[in-house]
């Protein structure tokens, strides 16, 4: 069960859920949607979104019928003690690979655009040092850091593309819903790595302090995030057309550079937006790393998790100079998202849901709150 003084609110479950699901992969993710979306990618990723609305609320009831408990804790009454401390095992694995995918990724890039000359090691390091400062303090400190960085990201971010606007050419969006089945089932295989981290849902929900808002919280979140896709999607596709915004490896960010404002005295806004995006890599280890180290304190059967902080540091930094560079990082990725990804992203909620409802675990719909 959950202790008093480890709760959320609300509010800071949607900054959550926002601040994990939009990382540092949104700099690739226009390449991705014109590859494989091309004109109609924009369209099609926020149909799908909306989609995972419905995803995101299937997470919510789960959750729900199991108020004050964790995913680590109820999924063990659901399917077996045993089956489920491995399951959770394999969950927090799945999450630690994804986390020092999200760090090798960030580093690759603040190398080519920020720190060229650093070596790899020391960013690595330095980040995941300040994660590891904030997961031991427990899921306050963590859902506190979300809150307070949200609006010192977004902000200035959304800011920063206003100025280019004007100069879009949205005939590059033409033809519209050319061939859009074909792009849909090219589509769907790659939609789990924009939208994973949704499964923290499960873990955070048992930390809130009123549950029963939950549902809100999480349709608010999942609004944002596919408003935040559709938009960068559609500034893209209509500055450089689709051909072009897949050949570029971040479309995002040659967007920022090429925007130019008169009597600007900051001379490169990608690097002003990339060491600002710095929060969104900090947000998304965290949200992920505490879960990682609470998920081991359920699987061994202890009080706290913060003494799995720093042992887990030296597993997740190894893992993430595994990728000999940028390329081979994509190739795991494209991999993993395709394949793994869904099985926890959709599979296994669903699968514990069903199993819930079927053995009448939990509470009972008409008894929800």
């Amino acid at each position: 069960m959950i202790r008093n003084n480890d709760m959320i609110s609300p509010y800071q479950l949607a900054m959550i859920v926002i601040m994990t699901v939009i990382g540092v992969g949104i700099f690739n993710f226009v390449h991705i949607v014109a590859k494989y979306g091309g004109n109609d990618g924009w369209l099609i990723i926020g149909i799908l979104g909306l989609v995972h609305i419905f995803v995101g609320l299937l997470l919510v009831r789960l959750g729900r019928r199991f108020p004050g408990k964790t995913f680590p804790e109820y999924i063990q009454e659901i399917i077996g003690v045993i089956p489920g401390k491995i399951l959770v095992l394999l969950i927090a694995s799945y999450i630690m690979i994804n986390l020092a995918y999200e760090i090798r990724e960030f580093t690759e890039v603040a190398k080519m655009f920020l720190l060229p000359r650093t070596p790899t090691e020391i960013i690595i390091f330095a980040l995941i040092a300040v994660c590891v400062y904030v997961v031991r303090g427990g899921v306050e400190s963590v859902a506190r850091i979300v809150e307070i960085t949200f609006p010192l990201l977004f902000i200035p971010f959304f800011l920063v593309l206003l100025p280019g606007l004007p100069e879009l050419d949205l005939s590059n969006l033409l033809p519209l819903v050319s061939d859009l089945d074909i792009k849909f089932m090219r589509m769907i295989p790659r939609v789990p790595f924009a939208f994973r981290g949704m499964e923290y849902i499960l873990f955070y929900m048992g930390f809130m302090k009123k549950p029963e808002k939950a549902s809100k919280s999480v349709t608010w979140a999942l609004v944002f995030i596919t408003f935040f896709y559709v938009s960068i999607s559609v500034i893209c596709l209509s500055a450089f057309g689709a051909k072009s915004a897949t050949k570029a490896i971040w479309p995002l960010l040659i967007y920022i550079r090429n925007i130019n404002i008169p009597g600007l005295f900051i001379e490169r806004l990608d690097g002003v937006i990339l060491s600002i995006w710095v929060i969104t890599i900090f947000t998304t280890v965290i949200t992920g790393f505490f879960i990682v180290t609470y998920s081991l304190s359920k699987v061994i059967n202890t009080k706290e998790h913060k003494q799995y902080a720093l042992p887990l540091l030296i597993v997740i930094y190894y893992l993430a100079l595994q990728p000999s560079g940028l390329a081979e990082l994509y190739e795991w990725g494209s991999w993993g998202f395709k394949y793994v990804s869904p099985i926890f992203v959709y599979g296994v909620p669903i699968f514990a849901l069903v199993i819930a409802a079927l053995r009448r675990q939990g509470v009972k719909r008409d008894e929800e709150f």
